[in-house]
């Protein structure tokens, strides 16, 4: 007969530690009826009232447990509230017993039948009998825990609960001092104060949760899982506002830590400030608007530190929209819009400099930005005062930066639909705009062309012809090219609001589209602004006619006017795919460029052929599955042509490369044979190259099943050809096709790319190939947007970079001993693979990869130590262990770097990881080489190059000032309370 049917079960939980084991035989009794709870605990009458509190404890270990162990719905409701009596009854006993009675609890609470009236007995037993600070840290957060389980399951009855409970939960978690603890309660404070009603011990629990503010604590480097200082703060802040009745002593505590020397302390503040405005009314902050406003401003004017100066403008939005809430009904909001208007108007008046007069434009689009009613106070007396500004202000610099400041004022009255309230103010912007382009000035014309584009809608008819006639000068003279680029996109957008105007103005006029080629000199510059309006569709007809008339009789412009059409044509902001369908069915697009390639393919320049295959490509890329089809078919003798000639070869990439994934035709299988004969034999290396991409798309875009199968087979048999060549140029070229081959199958997420991979990973480790597997490694882990994209339908499966990353370490683990070229490669394969790796991969992993980060830092190649030292920086920044431990080997490597002569860019990144480590390791690990890293940091501070001299300083600088006074969790803890002691003597706490 089992054991625990009987009394003699207290002796074996009392002396039998293997008893513990047999809890699921227990359960299973239990669920068959063989035994009732109540009888349990009879039976364990003897362990649970020994007079030894030892062994109580292990009573009520195991009993415990076995509670653990039950379906939650298991016991009735009689069971359940007799189990809970007798844990509320056992908070009396002694201190050993009660971290299984809280451990217990928190699974009485979780079962079906819980009976919540009990929760008022418990929670007095509780508070009386347990004093939480005197806990474990284990057993403070299960009392916690019961708090927020009981919370979950029923807020109503907590709410009866009164003062007590409130009392004794305030005095439960004053002078907690565990940052995980901490964290948990700051998590659930905002919810349990919505729903407690604290009546009159707001201040007391205030002052509970404000004692930790601002957080200052660092958490210590030996931790696996540390509570960052930002999780505190973070966590932190929605609890110092999480109801109204905090607002005064919010208020009073924010602006007093803003106000502080500290940093840190600001942005909790400003932080504090943003958060607050979600909770509390506009009438809370009345009395300390000015206060606010005083603060705010200082942070904003702050000369370097940019986060402080955004955590600023954060909050000065917040506090704005959350007064505008009042607006009509509260002077308080006006007022104080009225003032910071006042401030920046004056600040504006007197800026003798762009970056002061920016400074004060951001504070004023930052007000308007944060809602309706500031934004038509901002803008109805910004707008005006700026167009006086720029009339009276003799600075060129200024009176530009006044044109942009319009155009940013526009925006947002544009965003907040506002613009029919201000339209008496706005009407002034476009003649503001004409009076800058009028002035030869490349800088004013630029501005005011951009301010017009921005405020196309306020542009009257009456400025049209001026406008346009300086336009037309630009495109017809300047050598400009920001200018010209700006110029035609103002005739774009002119051509949008006045078409018929433009079109007798510019296109019948000033360009001429009867007598294009009259003017040689401005005629590329007159053909890209003619293709640019031929995508708005009051031109398309009109002028894609006249531009393929040029190209289709041959004229000696026909490659002018395919480079502009190509160049207009691939901005899909300008083209959408509807539009370039529209033209090819209308127009014939793709054959009369086709046939002007064909006639010119053996005797035009190949840059001017490549703006007609650009052409065809994008456009076939917009075509529908159908007219995809139908092309293709209209020009089935280009691959016999290819077969004879090879420099027919680009016209098929450019009509095979973009096609939709479905279409596959009997060409395919031809073509696959001959693009691989191209790819290794060619003399060509753009033909080769070519070839290997044609390839690439073919393997990656076949459907799955029959289709991806033959013409896979077809592949590999003509390579498995090859695979006996000992030829030096053919095994070079064998490689790079490898590589696209590989990231083709990958991409689709394909398992056959590891028999590729296989064959780049044995190049890589040949003296004569290695340095041409890792290119292949390179070309398979980078993006190739313009061969390998979405745009051209290509296949491409989720994190196949993670996968490359995978099959790369699993591959290079089972290598032998390299020699030193073969080690280099076998690195820069690394860093090829390690620089588009996912971050996840990089924590994941840190053991495998810190070695070879170590190793890389002592060979002289550029591309290897960029990609490392960044990667090094990444692991510091996430305060990694094994680089704590490497740091006598790392540093002199590193030091090293901002030595190197070959690369700024590595020389920054040298000092950078310098910098992060001396800012994240403790102090006494870098005590024993802070002397001989300052003295060989002090060539840099003399380096040629001023950006790196700027990161030698701050390097250095950290070094040198490395605090030792960082608060460790120890720390942190004896700090709360003296904190508290000072708060409530209202002494400023810092």
């Amino acid at each position: 007969m089992s054991v625990w049917l009987k009394p003699s079960i207290s002796q074996e939980i009392m002396n039998n530690k293997e008893i513990f084991e047999e809890t699921q035989s227990i359960i299973a009794d239990l669920m068959a009826g063989h035994l009732e709870i109540t009888n349990l605990v009879e039976n364990m009458a003897e362990v649970l009232t020994n007079v030894e509190a030892e062994n109580r404890e292990k009573g009520m270990k195991f009993f415990t447990k076995i509670l653990k162990e039950l379906p939650y719905d298991y016991l009735n409701e009689t069971q359940v509230k007799f189990i809970t009596r007798f844990y509320i009854d056992r908070l009396k006993d002694n201190h050993r017993v009660i971290p299984a009675v809280l451990e217990g609890y928190l699974t009485i609470i979780e079962m079906k039948h819980y009976d919540m009236a009990l929760t008022s007995e418990f929670f007095t037993m509780l508070f009386r009998e347990v004093t939480c600070q005197s806990q474990v840290r284990q057993d403070r957060y299960n009392i916690y825990n019961i708090i927020l389980k009981l919370l979950k399951k029923d807020s109503q009855c907590l709410k009866t609960l009164g003062p007590d409970f409130l009392y004794g939960f305030i005095s439960a978690m004053e002078g907690e001092r565990d940052p995980r603890n901490l964290l948990f309660l700051f998590t659930f404070l905002p919810t349990f104060l919505k729903h407690i009603s604290l009546g009159h011990l707001v201040e007391e629990m205030f002052e509970v949760i404000s004692c930790y503010y601002p957080i200052d604590f660092h958490p210590s480097p030996d931790d696996p899982a540390p509570v960052t200082r930002q999780d505190l703060a973070n966590a932190l802040c929605p609890c110092l506002c999480a109801v109204p009745e905090f607002g005064e002593q919010c208020m009073v505590l924010l602006i007093e830590k803003l106000d502080s020397s500290l940093r840190m302390a600001k942005l909790d503040s400003l932080a504090l400030l943003r958060e607050s405005c979600k909770i509390f009314s506009a009438e809370t902050y009345g009395p300390f608007l000015k206060t606010l406003w005083s603060s705010i401003h200082r942070e904003i004017s702050h000369k370097t530190d940019e986060e402080l100066k955004m955590a600023a403008h954060e909050s000065l939005s917040a506090l704005v929209s959350k007064l505008a809430t009042t607006a009509g009904t509260d002077q308080a909001f006006e007022n104080f819009v009225k003032g910071v208007l006042i401030s920046m108007q004056t600040a504006v008046a007197e800026s003798s400099t762009v970056a002061q007069f920016v400074k004060a434009a951001k504070v004023l689009l930052t007000t308007a930005n944060a809602s309706k009613e500031s934004c038509i106070i901002i803008t109805k007396s910004m707008i005006p005062a700026i167009v006086a500004y720029y009339e009276f202000n003799p600075s060129a610099k200024l009176q530009i930066a006044s044109i942009d400041f319009l155009g940013d004022l526009h925006d947002m009255a544009n965003h907040w639909e506002v613009l029919n309230e201000i339209q008496a103010q706005t009407i002034e912007i476009p003649r503001l705009c004409l009076t800058a382009v009028s002035n030869p000035s490349k800088e004013y014309q630029i501005a005011g062309f951009k301010s017009l584009i921005r405020t196309k809608n306020l542009l009257q008819e009456d400025l049209v012809l001026p406008f346009i006639e300086v336009l037309i000068h630009n495109i017809q003279h300047s050598q400009d090219e920001n200018l010209l680029s700006v110029s035609v996109a103002t005739v774009h957008t002119i051509a949008r609001k006045y078409p018929e105007m433009v079109m007798d103005l510019v296109v019948r006029g000033k360009c001429d589209l009867d007598n294009l080629t009259e003017d040689k000199a401005a005629l590329e510059k007159r053909l890209n602004l003619l293709s640019n309006l031929a995508s708005i569709d009051d031109f398309t007809k009109v002028i894609i006619s006249e531009m393929l008339k040029m190209v289709t009789t041959y004229n000696e412009n026909a490659p002018k006017v395919i480079e502009a059409l190509s160049e207009s044509m691939s901005d899909a902001s300008l083209y959408t795919g509807q539009k370039l369908t529209e033209i090819e069915s209308d127009h014939g697009l793709i054959d009369s460029i086709m046939s002007w390639i064909l006639k010119e393919l053996h005797t035009s320049s190949d840059e001017a052929l490549s703006h007609g295959y650009k052409l065809i490509s994008n456009t076939m890329r917009s075509l529908p599955i159908d007219k995809q089809q139908k092309i293709l078919s209209n020009y089935t003798d280009i691959v016999e042509k290819c077969k004879k000639n090879e420099v027919y070869f680009n016209v098929l990439k450019s009509l095979y490369s973009p096609l939709n994934q479905s279409i596959y035709n009997e060409n395919f299988e031809e073509i696959m044979i001959l693009s691989v004969e191209l790819a290794l034999k060619s003399n060509e290396e753009k033909i080769r190259c070519q070839a290997c991409v044609l390839i690439a798309h073919f393997i990656n875009k076949v459907e799955y099943g029959q289709k991806f199968e033959l013409l896979y087979e077809i592949l590999k048999n003509h390579l498995s050809n090859y695979d006996s060549n000992e030829e030096t140029m053919i095994c070079q070229r064998l490689i790079v096709l490898y590589g696209w081959l590989t990231k083709a199958l990958i991409m689709r997420g394909s398992d056959v790319f590891a028999f590729w991979l296989k064959k780049i990973m044995s190049a890589l480790t040949t003296v004569e190939y290695c340095s041409l597997g890792a290119e292949a490694i390179r070309l398979i882990m980078e993006d190739h947007t313009g061969s390998s994209n979405t745009m051209f339908y290509t296949r491409t499966t989720l994190l196949f970079k993670q996968r490359m990353y995978e099959n790369f370490a699993s591959l290079t683990s089972n290598m032998g001993p390299m020699s030193e070229d073969v080690k280099e490669a076998y690195l820069v394969s690394w860093a090829y693979v390690l620089q588009n790796t996912s971050k996840v991969i990089l924590n994941r992993d840190v053991a495998k990869i810190m070695p070879l980060l170590i190793e890389s830092l002592e060979y002289d190649n550029k591309e290897l130590l960029s990609v490392m030292s960044s990667v090094l920086c990444y692991y510091v920044q996430q305060k990694q262990l094994a680089v704590a431990d490497s740091l006598q080997t790392l540093l002199p490597r590193l030091v090293k770097l901002t030595q190197y002569t070959k690369s700024m860019d590595v020389r920054i990144k040298g000092l950078q990881c310098l910098y992060e480590i001396a800012n994240t390791y403790r102090t006494v690990l870098l005590l024993p080489h802070k002397q001989d890293v300052l003295l060989d940091l002090a060539p840099s501070l003399d380096d040629k190059k001023r950006l790196v001299r700027s990161a030698a300083v701050k390097a250095r600088t950290r070094c040198l000032f490395r605090s030792a006074s960082s608060v460790a969790n120890s720390d942190f803890e004896k700090s709360v309370g003296p904190m508290r002691k000072l708060r409530r003597i209202g002494k400023i706490c810092i």
